[in-house]
């Protein structure tokens, strides 16, 4: 496959997690759809009695996140689009299977939310412990490995969906560094 080729469909994975990331970083700046901002775990409280998700787990997220990736994949599934798009995202079923890994970048998030709140770290703050980097290294690949587990048992290629992981963490450093800077996380 040429590089450029290879390059565009690298593209097109990553605009399914991308777009609906920046999507939201738009939409918290904005404040708009605060209707949505409800933690998804309605404040409920684990059997240690720390919060399920957190406070910044919301619908709003799940929405942007899941409807982002629909409408990301849908376009993408555009017939004219052919080699440059990858193949899992190519045809009818496009916009099913953004709702897929739109809904499993959401999966992969909050099973991190999950376990953080078991060890007793806090929405949107970081270890202090010497563990600090593995925690850094979970909230920036959490959503991404997810979706790359069910890229590969959708048949996309290894190479592509190693490639794509790769950038798509690097991407969600750059994406932290912005909402840090939008104040719309702190550390």
């Amino acid at each position: 496959m040429p590089a450029l080729v290879f390059a565009s469909q690298l593209a097109s994975l990553l605009a399914i997690v991308l777009v609906p990331g920046v999507m939201l970083i738009v939409v918290l700046k904005k404040g708009w759809m605060r209707r949505l901002a409800v933690p998804l775990d309605a404040d409920a409280m684990w059997r240690d009695g720390r919060p399920l998700f957190g406070p910044t787990k919301t619908w709003l997220g799940v929405v942007i996140y899941v409807g982002g990736a629909m409408i990301v994949a849908g376009i993408l599934g555009h017939p004219d689009l052919g080699e440059w798009v990858a193949p899992v995202l190519r045809g009818p079923r496009s916009v099913a299977i953004g709702f897929l890994l739109g809904l499993v970048y959401v999966v992969g998030e909050l099973l991190n939310s999950f376990v953080k709140r078991r060890v007793g770290i806090a929405s949107s703050t970081e270890t202090t412990s010497r563990w600090r980097p593995v925690q850094r290294a979970a909230d920036l690949a959490d959503g991404i490995v997810a979706v790359s587990v069910l890229l590969i048992a959708l048949g996309s290629s290894p190479l592509l969906v190693a490639a794509t992981a790769l950038v798509g963490v690097a991407v969600h450093a750059g994406t932290d560094v912005a909402m840090h800077r939008l104040r719309l996380k702190s550390r």
